[in-house]
């Protein structure tokens, strides 16, 4: 007999929401090369989730510009948190974010924008951002957090 896949806890995320980026992300400047906020803290998928929904909720109003987005990487560590892949404030990984979050453009707005399905490694891994929105951040309140969900069966 089939199994039905269906999302764990009845319709509620399972944990969340939680913050994973906030001080490093203002006054972040537009980027169209390496300019990205200092990575956060170390986070360790302990419960084995497998997906998140990402939101981006700017502090104050700013004026984005149409096409604008945030990017964002999870740095990953293989050796249980001693080591990460490459990327820092000044350095951009090797590789194309593990999500993507689009903000809309306005002038003087204060845009909540999230992105659905951000795949979660197992193991460690320090969120990392680069702004590219076509404006410097507000200079506090930033934040992007997610809220944590799997399957069940």
């Amino acid at each position: 007999m089939a199994t039905n896949f269906l999302w764990a806890g009845a319709g509620t995320y399972l944990s969340g929401p939680t913050t994973i980026l906030s001080t490093q992300l203002n006054t972040l400047a537009n980027s169209s090369a390496n300019t990205l906020s200092t990575a956060g803290s170390a986070i360790q998928n302990t419960n084995g989730y497998l997906y998140a929904d990402v939101e981006f909720v700017a502090g104050s109003t700013y004026t984005p510009t149409a096409g604008g987005f945030i990017e964002l990487w999870l740095l990953r560590s293989i050796d249980g948190g001693s080591n990460y892949e490459d990327g820092s404030s000044s350095i951009a990984p090797a590789r194309p974010a593990d999500i993507v979050i689009p903000v809309r453009g306005g002038t003087t707005i204060t845009p909540r924008s999230g992105a659905p399905g951000l795949l979660l490694p197992p193991g460690f891994y320090e969120p990392i951002a680069r702004n590219q929105t076509g404006a410097s951040l507000p200079s506090s309140g930033n934040i992007i957090r997610w809220s944590l969900y799997t399957l069940q069966y």
